[in-house]
């Protein structure tokens, strides 16, 4: 029986398990999970986000070990044990020389900073927007969208932070305020071509028909085209 103890529930968090007492099993499953996280081996091209990803890789051996000793967990897994998967082609996206939209190899420091203290499980920083306003882009990132590998993360004026994984996609549609209906295909390439115009609204919903995100005002047409284009070839396919 795993332990309830302050300590112990500070180690359940080190290694993802954030509410309840975990099963030994589960200990164990979340701390392999937590090890194909956090493997400094996957932040090889982000310098910042790599040292922090082998201290946080340091958090989870101590904890992991020392919820070995004080609970009766069976033999540990060694970090060699766990495989890390080779790395997945990575999505291509370009914003062009749009202001207040870096892509990853763009990225400043206090960036990669930043991204780093919001990206938790939604596996490599892409690319980054400024929904503050793009063309009056003061490089402050107070509002944001962040594409990653696994899914997307917004902060919007409130400071909220909302994340929707790619599984869970739903409809992405470009709205034409002026027509009040769909982008065609035509429409689309004409407006994303334009590089100065906020015409079109760009709506993200789950898939379950709640809505996520709406991307409007001061972002570009051609932003949004961008993002449109990208996270139609991340939506999960389905088939009749």
């Amino acid at each position: 029986m795993s332990c309830d103890c302050v300590q112990c529930r500070q180690h359940y968090r080190t290694l993802g398990i954030a509410y309840g007492i975990p099963s030994e099993s589960a200990i164990q499953e979340a701390y392999q999970e937590a090890v194909k996280q956090w493997h400094p081996d996957l932040y090889e091209s982000y310098a910042s986000l790599r040292a922090d990803a082998e201290e946080h890789f340091k958090q989870i051996q101590v904890a992991y070990r020392e919820l070995k000793e004080h609970n009766t967990v069976s033999e540990e897994l060694p970090v060699e044990s766990v495989v890390i998967q080779p790395r997945e082609a990575t999505p291509s996206i370009s914003f062009g020389d749009a202001p207040g939209c870096l892509t990853a190899q763009q990225f400043t420091p206090q960036v990669e900073e930043m991204i780093a203290g919001h990206l938790g499980r939604l596996g490599m920083a892409l690319a980054i927007v400024d929904l503050a306003g793009t063309r009056s882009h003061t490089g402050t990132y107070s509002q944001f969208l962040l594409l990653a590998t696994r899914g997307i993360m917004v902060r919007d004026s409130r400071n909220i932070i909302s994340v929707l994984w790619y599984t869970d996609l739903g409809e992405i549609n470009l709205i034409d305020q002026r027509r009040h209906g769909k982008l065609s295909p035509w429409q689309k390439f004409v407006g994303g071509g334009s590089g100065s115009s906020s015409n079109y609204v760009l709506q993200i919903d789950r898939s379950n028909g709640t809505h996520f995100y709406s991307i409007s005002g001061q972002t570009d047409d051609s932003v949004k085209t961008v993002i449109y284009d990208f996270l139609m070839r991340q939506k999960p396919q389905t088939h009749p």
